[in-house]
């Protein structure tokens, strides 16, 4: 019997804002089990910052900056900007083009149907998991690609 690799799979995407450009893949995460700001900080709250992974992009924002995510990143002020009503009018305008530009690039991953079907490469889980994980950022640089030659998510 074939083992079959639902693709259940999480990643965590980043792009950067001024440019065109996927600057982050990270995953695969498995759904449910870690939340997307575990996965930011490579660890929970109650393992302790000193615990947590430093290869988790928690770790590589630079002093000064905040990265800008959805509301699921809740609980790291310091580090991400999240769209709220304290904000200017302008500034919540501009961070809701910020999301929609994320968004435009999950629904360009997403129609490569790498994230939403079965994956039935490899020989073992774990085989399966580092294919599926090759077969993702493949399409990340794909999508890249396209950004690169005439179809950016907004105007540059």
């Amino acid at each position: 019997m074939h083992q079959i690799l639902r693709a259940i799979q999480k990643y965590e995407f980043g792009l950067a804002i001024e440019e065109p450009k996927v600057v982050w893949v990270n995953g695969p995460f498995m759904p449910g089990i870690e939340q997307d700001i575990t996965v930011f900080r490579g660890g929970t709250v109650e393992e302790g910052k000193r615990k947590w992974k430093k290869s988790a992009l928690y770790f590589r924002v630079p002093k000064g900056k905040k990265f800008i995510a959805d509301k699921a990143y809740r609980g790291e002020p310091s580090k991400i900007a999240i769209n709220s009503k304290e904000y200017p009018k302008e500034m919540r305008q501009w961070i809701a083009e910020v999301l929609a530009r994320q968004e435009t690039f999950h629904s360009r991953l997403k129609s490569f149907n790498i994230l939403g079907h079965r994956f039935r490469h490899g020989v073992s889980t774990q085989n399966k998991m580092d294919l599926h994980k090759m077969a993702v950022e493949a399409v990340a640089v794909i999508i890249q690609y396209d950004y690169e030659c005439g179809h950016p998510p907004f105007d540059t």
